[in-house]
């Protein structure tokens, strides 16, 4: 993405995986063919392959520096093995970004998950010594309680390796922080309920110096579901709720100056809501 400021804070992020991913009709198994042509044509080069018809995804951490802290939203899909072949990216391009950014891992104080799937949690743990421990030794780590209740019971393996690895070593360290949906760190940071995508979904909201920026997680994985919010995706729990916390998101959005920055969106990344007959589309910020 683009590094920005949001009043105060600076904005930017740590890249693991981009580029063509998954062909639309796949993502979004709702939509008609008639649909997908027409909306895929107004999508923007960088955001859909048409060559290979895919949509054009990145993986990514953000880094949150305000005056009080230092923070990471989503942990992408880590070093772990025991993960599906398509999710077995290379480690070292998000190892050398952390370092980039002239960060250890003893100087983050928090890491907010907005939701706990596998490609949000991944770099919450490490192997060390034969045994997973919390990558980021001093920071708290904030998952929605209705979340991790939910995950904590699942039972497909899939899930339950993704929670075994990456959530439970930090509950178990102490420093998880098991929030409401609507919870408050700070004056700058919060979070709002936007379930959907999972039982617990949220977004990060920061606010500094009158600016605002909402950090989308997966309620949206692609610009496409902005031209068309009844678009869930293929990974959505609820499709229905998801669809609705979209309508409810960009009707709350359109036309203000709120910056969008959904954590799968290639590109600058973030953008904007505008209006758009019926529906929206995102405004991508310039290069």
């Amino acid at each position: 993405m683009k590094p920005l400021k949001v009043g105060n804070v600076s904005v930017s992020s740590i890249i693991e995986r981009e580029g063509p991913w998954r062909a639309p009709a796949t993502m979004f198994p709702t939509a008609t063919p008639e649909k997908l042509v027409e909306t895929m044509a107004r999508v923007p080069d960088f955001a859909y392959d048409r060559q290979q018809d895919l949509l054009c995804i990145t993986y990514q951490t953000f880094v949150i520096r305000t005056p009080r802290c230092t923070a990471l939203i989503d942990t992408c899909v880590g070093e772990h093995q025991n993960r599906p072949p398509q999710l077995l990216f290379n480690k070292q391009p998000w190892l050398d970004g952390f370092a980039a950014h002239g960060l250890k891992f003893d100087d983050i104080d928090y890491v907010f998950c907005t939701h706990l799937h596998v490609d949000h949690v991944g770099w919450n743990t490490r192997l060390r010594d034969g045994r997973l421990v919390p990558t980021f030794p001093n920071a708290k780590y904030v998952f929605s309680r209705t979340e991790y209740e939910h995950w904590k019971k699942a039972t497909e393996p899939g899930f339950a390796a993704v929670h075994e690895d990456c959530v439970e070593p930090i509950v178990k360290a102490g420093q998880a922080l098991l929030v409401d949906d609507a919870f408050v760190l700070s004056d700058e940071l919060r979070l709002v309920p936007t379930p959907g995508h999972s039982p617990g979904h949220v977004c990060v909201d920061l606010q500094s110096g009158g600016e605002r920026a909402l950090f989308t997680g997966d309620m949206m994985h692609h610009c496409a579901q902005v031209l068309q919010p009844d678009w869930s995706s293929c990974f959505c729990y609820d499709v229905k709720a998801s669809a609705a916390t979209r309508w409810r998101f960009f009707r709350e959005h359109v036309n203000t100056d709120t910056l969008v920055i959904p954590t799968h969106f290639p590109g600058t990344t973030a953008g904007r809501i505008a209006p758009l007959g019926e529906a929206f589309e995102f405004k991508f910020l310039a290069p």
